[in-house]
């Protein structure tokens, strides 16, 4: 199950990005397609709210710490991560950019020894070299044809 649901977060992904360079080659402007969409996504979501033990309680965010973690997610890592990343899918295309999204690992793990000092699995390093050998594959295979 797992694995399948992976494989359907990429494809929704790919969908998502296409549609995203499509919409804005209309000439709409990147944060009001972006606030549009999540506003749809939540709209949606609303549903499902019926379906599981919801329970609102904005009581919880009467501690600081709630709200600020739940206005950084909200606003930091949510919504301007999804304008930056609609405005570089509109600037360089959907291939281009999902090239960049394919190097998160390789980063993380890159990170994680320089800063953290953290030893290099061989999972980790097996991780990485394919990662790195795809993409590359993927990037010759376009120049060649």
């Amino acid at each position: 199950m797992g694995d399948f649901l992976a494989l359907m977060a990429a494809f929704i992904w790919a969908c998502y990005s296409i549609l995203t360079r499509k919409i804005s080659g209309f000439g709409y402007h990147t944060i009001l397609t972006t606030r549009r969409v999540f506003f749809y996504g939540i709209l949606f979501m609303i549903p499902a709210l019926f379906l599981f033990d919801f329970r609102l309680g904005l009581l919880r965010f009467m501690n600081p710490v709630y709200l600020l973690n739940i206005i950084y997610l909200g606003l930091g890592a949510s919504a301007l991560c999804f304008v930056t990343w609609n405005f570089a899918v509109r600037m360089l295309g959907a291939v281009k950019t999902s090239v960049y999204i394919y190097m998160v690992p390789v980063i993380t793990v890159v990170t994680s020894i320089l800063i953290l000092h953290e030893q290099i699995t061989p999972m980790a390093a097996i991780g990485t070299a394919f990662t790195l050998m795809g993409l590359l594959l993927s990037e010759n295979n376009k120049k060649v044809s």
